[in-house]
Protein backbone atom coordinates (compact mmCIF):
# COMPACT_ATOMS: atom_id res chain seq x y z
CA UNK A 1 0.00 0.00 0.00
CA UNK A 2 2.75 2.19 0.63
CA UNK A 3 4.16 2.06 -2.60
CA UNK A 4 0.75 2.41 -3.69
CA UNK A 5 0.64 5.87 -2.06
CA UNK A 6 3.50 7.18 -3.31
CA UNK A 7 2.27 6.38 -6.65
CA UNK A 8 -1.11 8.39 -6.02
CA UNK A 9 -0.02 11.19 -4.08
CA UNK A 10 2.87 12.01 -6.70
CA UNK A 11 0.08 11.68 -9.37
CA UNK A 12 -2.05 13.84 -7.69
CA UNK A 13 0.87 16.66 -7.72
CA UNK A 14 0.30 16.76 -11.17
CA UNK A 15 -2.28 19.81 -10.43
CA UNK A 16 -3.33 22.35 -12.87
CA UNK A 17 -1.55 25.64 -12.82
CA UNK A 18 -1.33 28.92 -14.69
CA UNK A 19 2.40 29.44 -16.22
CA UNK A 20 4.06 32.35 -17.41
CA UNK A 21 7.74 32.43 -18.26
CA UNK A 22 9.32 29.82 -19.88
CA UNK A 23 12.83 28.39 -21.70
CA UNK A 24 13.33 28.57 -25.13
CA UNK A 25 11.40 25.47 -27.42
CA UNK A 26 13.42 22.08 -27.79
CA UNK A 27 15.44 22.35 -31.47
CA UNK A 28 13.55 20.58 -34.03
CA UNK A 29 10.20 20.43 -31.88
CA UNK A 30 6.63 22.33 -32.30
CA UNK A 31 6.98 25.04 -29.78
CA UNK A 32 3.81 23.64 -28.53
CA UNK A 33 5.39 23.60 -24.97
CA UNK A 34 6.29 25.93 -22.38
CA UNK A 35 8.36 24.16 -19.48
CA UNK A 36 10.25 26.55 -16.66
CA UNK A 37 11.16 25.87 -12.47
CA UNK A 38 9.58 27.96 -10.13
CA UNK A 39 9.15 28.17 -6.48
CA UNK A 40 10.12 24.06 -6.05
CA UNK A 41 8.07 22.91 -8.89
CA UNK A 42 8.87 22.81 -12.81
CA UNK A 43 5.96 23.87 -14.50
CA UNK A 44 4.38 23.00 -18.43
CA UNK A 45 1.84 24.88 -20.29
CA UNK A 46 0.07 24.16 -23.81
CA UNK A 47 -0.03 26.63 -26.15
CA UNK A 48 -2.37 25.04 -28.72
CA UNK A 49 -5.77 23.55 -28.31
CA UNK A 50 -5.92 19.90 -29.11
CA UNK A 51 -7.93 19.35 -31.85
CA UNK A 52 -11.37 17.69 -31.45
CA UNK A 53 -11.50 13.97 -30.56
CA UNK A 54 -8.08 14.17 -30.39
CA UNK A 55 -6.52 10.48 -29.26
CA UNK A 56 -3.61 10.30 -26.51
CA UNK A 57 -0.08 9.60 -27.97
CA UNK A 58 0.66 6.08 -26.62
CA UNK A 59 4.86 5.58 -26.12
CA UNK A 60 6.80 3.43 -23.83
CA UNK A 61 10.00 2.80 -22.32
CA UNK A 62 11.87 0.16 -24.57
CA UNK A 63 14.27 0.37 -21.14
CA UNK A 64 14.74 0.33 -17.52
CA UNK A 65 17.26 -0.58 -15.06
CA UNK A 66 16.65 -4.31 -13.80
CA UNK A 67 14.16 -4.56 -11.16
CA UNK A 68 11.52 -1.83 -12.23
CA UNK A 69 8.07 -3.14 -13.26
CA UNK A 70 4.82 -1.50 -14.04
CA UNK A 71 2.46 -0.87 -11.39
CA UNK A 72 -0.63 1.04 -13.53
CA UNK A 73 -1.66 3.09 -16.19
CA UNK A 74 -4.11 5.44 -17.58
CA UNK A 75 -4.90 6.75 -20.82
CA UNK A 76 -7.53 9.76 -21.92
CA UNK A 77 -8.15 10.96 -25.27
CA UNK A 78 -9.94 14.49 -25.71
CA UNK A 79 -9.15 18.33 -24.94
CA UNK A 80 -6.02 16.77 -22.75
CA UNK A 81 -4.69 13.45 -24.35
CA UNK A 82 -2.38 12.31 -22.30
CA UNK A 83 -1.10 8.54 -21.29
CA UNK A 84 1.04 8.35 -18.07
CA UNK A 85 2.86 4.72 -17.32
CA UNK A 86 3.53 4.20 -13.39
CA UNK A 87 6.77 1.69 -12.58
CA UNK A 88 8.00 1.05 -9.16
CA UNK A 89 10.90 -0.75 -7.31
CA UNK A 90 10.63 -1.09 -3.74
CA UNK A 91 9.70 2.32 -2.49
CA UNK A 92 11.23 4.03 -5.32
CA UNK A 93 8.61 5.29 -8.37
CA UNK A 94 8.91 6.34 -11.78
CA UNK A 95 6.03 8.14 -14.13
CA UNK A 96 6.51 8.89 -18.22
CA UNK A 97 3.84 11.17 -19.12
CA UNK A 98 3.23 11.11 -22.97
CA UNK A 99 0.94 14.58 -23.30
CA UNK A 100 -0.44 15.94 -26.83
CA UNK A 101 -0.54 19.45 -27.34
CA UNK A 102 -3.35 21.28 -25.50
CA UNK A 103 -3.87 23.73 -23.80
CA UNK A 104 -3.39 22.80 -20.19
CA UNK A 105 -1.30 23.48 -17.79
CA UNK A 106 0.04 21.84 -15.00
CA UNK A 107 3.17 21.54 -12.65
CA UNK A 108 4.85 18.84 -10.06
CA UNK A 109 6.70 19.05 -7.30
CA UNK A 110 10.43 18.62 -7.15
CA UNK A 111 11.99 20.03 -3.91
CA UNK A 112 12.53 23.73 -2.37
CA UNK A 113 16.41 24.15 -3.91
CA UNK A 114 14.74 23.24 -7.55
CA UNK A 115 14.88 26.83 -9.40
CA UNK A 116 17.65 27.93 -6.46
CA UNK A 117 20.51 26.88 -7.62
CA UNK A 118 22.22 25.79 -11.20
CA UNK A 119 18.55 24.15 -11.98
CA UNK A 120 16.99 23.17 -14.37
CA UNK A 121 20.10 21.61 -16.65
CA UNK A 122 19.56 21.86 -20.43
CA UNK A 123 20.04 18.54 -22.01
CA UNK A 124 19.36 16.71 -24.93
CA UNK A 125 16.96 13.57 -25.48
CA UNK A 126 16.52 12.02 -28.83
CA UNK A 127 17.93 15.17 -30.70
CA UNK A 128 15.37 17.65 -29.12
CA UNK A 129 16.23 19.88 -26.24
CA UNK A 130 15.28 18.88 -22.99
CA UNK A 131 15.43 20.19 -19.50
CA UNK A 132 16.54 18.17 -16.55
CA UNK A 133 16.20 18.67 -12.93
CA UNK A 134 17.11 16.75 -9.45
CA UNK A 135 17.02 17.95 -6.56
CA UNK A 136 15.40 16.35 -3.00
CA UNK A 137 15.42 12.89 -4.20
CA UNK A 138 12.87 13.81 -6.85
CA UNK A 139 13.99 14.06 -11.01
CA UNK A 140 12.14 15.78 -13.98
CA UNK A 141 13.05 15.29 -17.46
CA UNK A 142 10.84 16.75 -19.82
CA UNK A 143 11.19 17.18 -23.34
CA UNK A 144 9.35 17.88 -26.63
CA UNK A 145 9.01 16.22 -30.13
CA UNK A 146 8.45 17.58 -33.49
CA UNK A 147 4.89 16.17 -33.22
CA UNK A 148 4.14 18.51 -30.08
CA UNK A 149 4.11 15.55 -27.89
CA UNK A 150 5.27 16.48 -24.30
CA UNK A 151 7.12 13.89 -22.55
CA UNK A 152 7.55 13.96 -18.84
CA UNK A 153 10.05 11.61 -16.75
CA UNK A 154 8.91 12.24 -13.00
CA UNK A 155 11.15 10.01 -10.26
CA UNK A 156 11.42 9.63 -6.70
CA UNK A 157 14.45 7.62 -5.20
CA UNK A 158 18.02 6.87 -6.98
CA UNK A 159 18.40 7.11 -10.62
CA UNK A 160 21.08 9.12 -11.40
CA UNK A 161 20.98 12.05 -14.66
CA UNK A 162 22.53 9.25 -16.89
CA UNK A 163 20.05 7.08 -15.67
CA UNK A 164 16.91 8.94 -16.44
CA UNK A 165 19.00 10.01 -19.55
CA UNK A 166 19.04 6.33 -20.94
CA UNK A 167 15.40 5.76 -20.42
CA UNK A 168 14.58 9.13 -22.07
CA UNK A 169 16.89 7.86 -24.95
CA UNK A 170 14.78 4.88 -25.13
CA UNK A 171 11.29 6.05 -25.34
CA UNK A 172 9.62 4.93 -28.16
CA UNK A 173 5.92 5.21 -30.24
CA UNK A 174 3.69 2.06 -29.52
CA UNK A 175 3.53 -0.05 -32.51
CA UNK A 176 3.19 -3.84 -31.79
CA UNK A 177 0.37 -5.58 -32.38
CA UNK A 178 -2.95 -4.43 -30.33
CA UNK A 179 -2.94 -6.82 -27.41
CA UNK A 180 -6.34 -9.23 -27.45
CA UNK A 181 -8.77 -8.32 -24.97
CA UNK A 182 -9.48 -10.66 -21.69
CA UNK A 183 -11.90 -10.67 -19.34
CA UNK A 184 -12.40 -12.29 -16.01
CA UNK A 185 -15.38 -15.28 -16.21
CA UNK A 186 -15.81 -15.54 -12.38
CA UNK A 187 -15.68 -13.39 -9.90
CA UNK A 188 -16.51 -13.45 -6.19
CA UNK A 189 -20.08 -11.61 -5.41
CA UNK A 190 -19.75 -7.88 -5.65
CA UNK A 191 -22.36 -5.53 -4.57
CA UNK A 192 -21.33 -3.68 -7.95
CA UNK A 193 -20.41 -5.84 -10.95
CA UNK A 194 -16.56 -5.45 -12.17
CA UNK A 195 -16.39 -2.73 -15.08
CA UNK A 196 -13.02 -1.65 -16.99
CA UNK A 197 -12.02 1.27 -15.65
CA UNK A 198 -8.37 2.61 -17.37
CA UNK A 199 -7.23 0.69 -20.89
CA UNK A 200 -4.30 0.96 -22.01
CA UNK A 201 -2.78 -0.79 -25.24
CA UNK A 202 -0.79 -3.88 -23.19
CA UNK A 203 -2.52 -2.88 -20.01
CA UNK A 204 -6.43 -3.68 -18.51
CA UNK A 205 -7.36 -2.81 -15.03
CA UNK A 206 -10.77 -3.61 -13.49
CA UNK A 207 -12.40 -2.66 -10.64
CA UNK A 208 -15.12 -3.82 -8.84
CA UNK A 209 -18.00 -2.44 -6.42
CA UNK A 210 -15.76 -2.41 -3.14
CA UNK A 211 -12.70 0.15 -3.22
CA UNK A 212 -10.17 -1.71 -5.18
CA UNK A 213 -11.61 -5.09 -4.17
CA UNK A 214 -10.73 -6.86 -6.87
CA UNK A 215 -8.08 -5.89 -9.72
CA UNK A 216 -7.22 -7.73 -13.15
CA UNK A 217 -4.30 -6.80 -15.51
CA UNK A 218 -2.13 -7.77 -18.27
CA UNK A 219 0.86 -6.65 -20.31
CA UNK A 220 3.61 -7.35 -22.56
CA UNK A 221 6.36 -6.24 -20.19
CA UNK A 222 6.73 -7.24 -16.28
CA UNK A 223 3.97 -6.08 -13.84
CA UNK A 224 4.57 -5.23 -10.19
CA UNK A 225 5.34 -7.99 -7.67
CA UNK A 226 5.09 -8.27 -4.12
CA UNK A 227 8.91 -8.57 -2.84
CA UNK A 228 7.99 -11.55 -0.15
CA UNK A 229 8.41 -15.29 -1.13
CA UNK A 230 5.54 -16.28 -3.74
CA UNK A 231 3.65 -20.20 -3.32
CA UNK A 232 4.32 -21.84 -6.14
CA UNK A 233 1.18 -23.14 -8.26
CA UNK A 234 -0.25 -23.42 -11.79
CA UNK A 235 -3.18 -21.72 -13.41
CA UNK A 236 -4.21 -24.43 -16.56
CA UNK A 237 -1.12 -25.95 -15.93
CA UNK A 238 0.93 -23.35 -16.39
CA UNK A 239 3.48 -22.04 -13.70
CA UNK A 240 2.49 -19.31 -11.22
CA UNK A 241 3.15 -16.98 -8.39
CA UNK A 242 0.55 -16.81 -5.48
CA UNK A 243 1.84 -14.25 -2.52
CA UNK A 244 -1.53 -14.75 0.11
CA UNK A 245 -3.18 -11.56 2.14
CA UNK A 246 -3.18 -11.77 5.73
CA UNK A 247 -6.72 -12.17 6.57
CA UNK A 248 -6.73 -11.05 9.71
CA UNK A 249 -4.61 -7.39 8.99
CA UNK A 250 -6.41 -4.48 10.47
CA UNK A 251 -7.26 -1.86 7.18
CA UNK A 252 -8.92 1.44 7.09
CA UNK A 253 -12.47 1.37 7.15
CA UNK A 254 -14.41 4.27 4.81
CA UNK A 255 -17.90 4.49 3.62
CA UNK A 256 -18.29 3.32 0.20
CA UNK A 257 -19.13 6.23 -2.30
CA UNK A 258 -21.33 3.76 -4.34
CA UNK A 259 -23.69 2.20 -1.53
CA UNK A 260 -22.71 4.52 1.55
CA UNK A 261 -21.91 1.03 3.52
CA UNK A 262 -18.68 0.40 5.52
CA UNK A 263 -16.06 -0.96 3.54
CA UNK A 264 -12.20 -1.88 3.75
CA UNK A 265 -9.67 -0.36 2.12
CA UNK A 266 -6.77 -3.00 1.48
CA UNK A 267 -3.17 -2.52 2.07
CA UNK A 268 -0.10 -4.68 1.21
CA UNK A 269 -0.78 -7.23 4.07
CA UNK A 270 -4.79 -8.05 2.85
CA UNK A 271 -3.65 -8.51 -1.19
CA UNK A 272 -3.76 -11.65 -2.71
CA UNK A 273 -1.60 -11.49 -5.64
CA UNK A 274 -1.38 -14.12 -8.63
CA UNK A 275 0.98 -13.72 -11.39
CA UNK A 276 1.50 -16.06 -14.50
CA UNK A 277 2.70 -15.58 -18.49
CA UNK A 278 0.85 -17.13 -21.22
CA UNK A 279 3.98 -19.45 -23.24
CA UNK A 280 2.39 -18.61 -26.36
CA UNK A 281 1.68 -15.41 -26.26
CA UNK A 282 3.87 -13.95 -23.54
CA UNK A 283 1.31 -11.47 -22.56
CA UNK A 284 2.14 -11.76 -18.46
CA UNK A 285 -1.48 -11.65 -15.90
CA UNK A 286 -1.63 -10.22 -12.49
CA UNK A 287 -5.31 -10.47 -10.09
CA UNK A 288 -5.25 -8.75 -6.82
CA UNK A 289 -7.99 -9.50 -4.37
CA UNK A 290 -8.36 -7.85 -0.82
CA UNK A 291 -8.03 -10.56 1.70
CA UNK A 292 -9.43 -13.47 -0.67
CA UNK A 293 -8.10 -17.08 -0.17
CA UNK A 294 -6.17 -19.27 -2.55
CA UNK A 295 -9.53 -21.14 -4.26
CA UNK A 296 -10.99 -18.15 -4.85
CA UNK A 297 -8.05 -16.33 -6.33
CA UNK A 298 -7.13 -20.18 -8.55
CA UNK A 299 -10.93 -19.65 -9.95
CA UNK A 300 -10.70 -16.71 -11.16
CA UNK A 301 -7.57 -16.81 -13.13
CA UNK A 302 -8.90 -20.23 -14.51
CA UNK A 303 -11.80 -18.18 -15.86
CA UNK A 304 -9.43 -15.51 -17.44
CA UNK A 305 -11.23 -15.66 -21.13
CA UNK A 306 -10.21 -14.11 -24.69
CA UNK A 307 -12.93 -11.79 -25.85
Amino acid sequence: MKRRMISILLAAALTLALCTPALAAPAKSAGRWKVYVENGSIHYTGLKAAEEGAAAPVWKLSWLPEGWALDGAHSRDGVFPATNLYYVKGEEYLELSCNGPSEFSFQSWLGLEAGKRDLPREITVQGYRAVFCQTDGNSALAWENAGGVLFLLLHKGSLTQADMERIAGGVVEETDEAIPEYRLGWTPEQEIALSRSVTLPGYVRDIGGRPDFIRFAYARQPLHAPEKKPEAVTVRGIPARLWLGDPKAECTVVASAATGKAVELPTEETWSVLHWTDPETGIRFCIQGHKLSKAVMLRMAESVVRK
